[in-house]
């Protein structure tokens, strides 16, 4: 029978089949196609017709294995440019029929019937838990807003020929006032401060000069006051100006500072605030309960390499949601990254399943406790969604884990309430997922995208469902991405740092305004008081006073 079915496909093709179906099909093959037509003749001449019928079968699987490449690469790229990662209803459908072939159509029914009701509760406990928030459900209407913003007052007065009754010429009462706002811009300027400072001696010896003591410095005999250093280190590290344009724009306002003086400027603002950063990173290793990590790339000027560039790294570090540290270093090795500043941690650390942080959960360097990403797991299917519609079932249950935190976030529920919520409702969709995910892995090929998407959340389930154990603990890592976007958006427009050095001051000064930004405080008037104040010779044993947090606690009402 094997080699029975051997012959007819030597006979399709041959070149003395009468038919010629094939021969469009092995010109645009090439000589490939007839490489393979000869090893399978010669093997079948030769006797050995199992050894050719295997030989086909391993070409015709490896031209559909590449098939299914050429079929996932065509699909992404086809999805440039769009940025959606719901599930198409679409998807949903074909995902259905292929349940109600696989298992009759009363057990895909029911099953799917089932599914669809548990979503549509959710929906109604999150829509009423809207609802019951203060505001209700009804969005604020889109206007704008002023916070902070000098105010000014002008009364607009009736004239004398209005304030009489137009019918019976009485005189009329004032009753009250309309307000009618207009907001205006004041472009902002240089203010150039000139101390004059007197100098006194004694005329009879000639000795002893004594000179008023001028204004503290930040940087050491450079002009740049507390504010200007601010707005320097402000808008190139969380406004992404590039220090070309920044001289630009002082260019405009009257004030010519060459882009080296800038650059000396962040250093020495960098090398100010150093031991405020050394600060929020112990508070990090030593104090949070919960730290996430991940890592960016930054290009460095580097005239050593080929290329004049080396691609430096960048991690992050971000304790319970608020501090948030950054570390740079020239290459990627957990050495001097992760294993360095997560050294000797017992808690909860979350990460993606990237290999350099296994060292952290085995024992190696630190006995942390791992905690999963969802958010890299369900990438994974996302990236399928145009060529499996298989995929759209594991995005409806991840999506709805997501949606239970949503409807805990709404309830404003504590972390043990949150918990509870969970054990009762995500770990059904859990337990669900997961029978999905072993069934359909086994009738998988290993090499497919799809298994491996798979097989990442089922060798993840335990870090991925750590979860479950803690109210504290969340879902995916995307914090610390939102923290790394950042940089991402400073690398876009400033393209590299100028050295190693620089690299590192990068990470510093990005990690001061990020933690800022975290606890909620505005950048400029945070960074140009504890500038100055570091300028007057603050106690170094009080700096935990002039991190975000304390400081705005200290800060008086506005």
């Amino acid at each position: 029978m094997r080699n029975g079915s051997l012959y007819i496909i030597l006979q399709a093709m041959s070149n003395d089949n009468p038919l010629h179906y094939h021969e469009d099909g092995a010109r645009a093959a090439g000589p490939a196609f007839d490489q393979v037509r000869q090893a399978a003749q010669t093997l079948m001449a030769e006797g050995r017709g199992d050894e050719a019928f295997d030989f086909l079968l391993s070409a015709l699987a490896a031209v559909l294995k590449k098939s299914r490449e050429l079929e996932l690469l065509l699909a992404k790229l086809r999805r440039v440019g769009r940025s959606s990662e719901r599930v198409d209803p679409g998807q949903l459908a074909l995902l259905f029929e292929e349940l109600v072939s696989q298992l009759g159509p009363e057990a895909g029914t029911s099953d799917l019937e089932a599914e669809a009701r548990e979503d549509a509760e959710l929906e109604c406990e999150i829509e009423q838990a809207r609802e019951e928030r203060p505001g209700g459900s009804k969005p604020e209407r889109s206007t704008w807003r002023t916070e902070g913003v000098k105010r000014e007052v002008h009364t607009v007065a009736v004239p004398p020929e209005g304030r009489r009754c137009e019918r019976c010429g009485q005189e009329k009462h004032k009753i009250g006032e309309d307000v009618s706002p207009v907001l205006e811009y004041v472009p902002a300027h240089f203010v150039e401060h000139e101390y004059r400072l007197e100098k006194w001696a004694c005329r009879s010896c000639k000795r002893g000069v004594t000179t008023a003591p001028g204004p503290a410095k930040v940087i050491d005999r450079s002009a740049a006051g507390a504010s200007v250093l601010a707005h320097v280190v402000v808008s190139k590290y969380a406004d992404h100006t590039p220090l070309h344009r920044l001289h630009r724009i002082y260019e405009r306002s009257g004030v010519q500072v060459p882009v080296s003086t800038l650059a000396d400027w962040v250093a020495g603002v960098a090398e100010r605030v150093e031991p405020l950063v050394d600060r929020l990173a112990s508070r990090i290793v030593k104090e949070a309960y919960l730290v996430g990590t991940d890592a960016t790339g930054l290009p460095v000027l580097d005239p050593s390499r080929a290329e004049n560039i080396q691609r430096g790294t960048i991690w992050g570090y971000v304790g319970d949601g608020k501090d948030v540290v950054f570390r740079y270093t020239p290459t990627g090795e957990g050495a001097t990254g992760p294993w360095a500043f997560l050294a000797g941690r017992k808690g909860y650390v979350q990460a993606d399943a990237a290999s350099v942080f296994d060292r952290l959960f085995n024992g190696q360097v630190a006995s942390a406790v791992e905690v999963g990403c969802w958010a890299h797991a369900r990438r994974r299917f996302v990236a399928l969604q145009d060529t499996d519609c298989r995929v759209a079932y594991p995005l409806k249950l991840i999506g709805r884990l997501y949606r239970i935190e949503h409807l805990a976030d709404l309830k404003e529920l504590s972390p043990q309430e949150r918990a509870r919520l969970r054990g009762q409702r995500s770990r059904r969709a859990l337990d669900t997922l997961h029978g999905w995910l072993v069934a359909t892995l086994a009738k998988e090929p290993p090499a497919s995208e799809f298994a491996k998407a798979c097989g990442y959340v089922i060798n993840q389930w335990t870090a991925l469902t750590r979860f479950l154990e803690d109210g504290r603990l969340g879902l995916d890592n995307n914090l610390v991405e939102r923290q790394l976007r950042d940089i991402a958006l400073g690398r876009k427009n400033f393209l590299f740092a100028g050295s190693h050095a620089a690299a590192k001051r990068t990470a510093t000064l990005y990690s001061l305004l990020r933690t800022a930004a975290q606890h909620g405080v505005p950048p400029l008037p945070y960074l140009t008081d504890v500038l100055q104040r570091l300028a007057d010779g603050w106690d170094h044993d009080r700096l935990d006073e002039l991190l975000p947090d304390q400081w705005q606690t200290a800060r008086p009402p506005p």
